[in-house]
């Protein structure tokens, strides 16, 4: 992931950069959009056919991300920031002064820093000048109270099919907004445990 976001100006560069892969930390900016598309059958085949164009109130938030995460590596002493953003250059960090014991580490002091990220906040980001990716999808099959209003009831079985479970992130209500992978343990271990009673229960039935 880091070497694909790499800046390319020139081959030598490119290589250069690359043999710092050792030092190289990636970060991305994950945000919850709060605007949609829509998902539809292709009218000649039935294939699904997803129409999503981020809009511009979520390119911001996902831009504030970005800004963040930079400050961020800022104050834990990164060299150098790639922002992955076309048009937004390498901010390449000055060598320590002898005064710089005395100067803030979060950038305030460094109006080389702060230029910098004026350029990164006014940035365009949309599509397809920058690229855009969907991580953990959630809610495709999401839990309810009743089959009206979703796919799994409480236990994670599937409304009106005896003996079908669905145990992971499509069982959530709605997206979490942050990574889920603590939040289906538990929802998988509740589901699990549900399987384990009600097979327990039909054997009982089937021997009594």
């Amino acid at each position: 992931m880091v070497l694909y976001n790499l800046p390319w100006h020139s081959s030598l560069q490119w290589k250069t950069d690359a043999l710092k892969y050792r030092a190289m930390n990636a970060y991305i900016a994950m945000s919850r959009d709060r605007d949609t598309g829509s998902v539809f059958p292709d009218p000649n085949d039935g294939r699904p056919v997803v129409d999503y164009t981020i809009s511009d109130f979520d390119r911001a938030h996902t831009l504030k991300g970005l800004v963040s995460l930079a400050k961020l590596c800022y104050v834990q002493g990164a060299v150098d920031i790639w922002p992955a953003v076309p048009g937004v250059p390498t901010f390449k960090r000055a060598r320590p002064s002898s005064s710089s014991a005395t100067q803030p580490v979060d950038g305030t002091n460094d109006p080389d820093f702060q230029s910098w990220l004026a350029l990164l906040s006014s940035a365009n980001n949309a599509p397809p000048h920058t690229q855009h990716a969907s991580a953990h999808q959630m809610g495709t099959c999401r839990m309810s109270s009743s089959p009206s209003d979703g796919v799994v009831d409480s236990r994670g079985r599937v409304w009106g099919t005896e003996g079908l479970y669905i145990a992971d992130a499509s069982v959530f209500p709605s997206a979490s907004g942050v990574n889920p992978m603590i939040t289906v343990m538990a929802v998988a271990d509740w589901i699990a445990g549900g399987i384990v009673k009600d097979d327990a229960a039909v054997h009982a039935t089937a021997v009594a």
